[in-house]
């Protein structure tokens, strides 16, 4: 069982949070109108990091991978 919830709507929850969140904020303060080039590779550095939100999210959902706490099976002879 995956603990990623299978829903199309907790992908774009998360995309979404990202988004507004964090790229738009790191847009406002590192943003300098006279510098174009730099501009541009932050644009497509908060691209690149919504875009790989979503791959990285729907990853894990097709996957079913399980994402957090480590379990580990022992038997009462290892415990000793």
């Amino acid at each position: 069982m995956s603990s990623v919830p299978m829903t199309k709507g907790y992908v774009a929850h998360v995309v979404l949070w990202v988004g507004f969140f964090l790229a738009i904020p790191i847009w406002r303060e590192f943003r300098e109108p006279s510098q174009p080039l730099w501009n541009v590779f932050l644009a497509l550095f908060l691209i690149a990091l919504v875009v790989g939100t979503f791959l990285g999210v729907r990853y894990l959902q097709r996957n079913n991978v399980e994402v957090g706490e480590a379990r580990f099976n022992t038997t009462d002879a290892d415990r000793r």
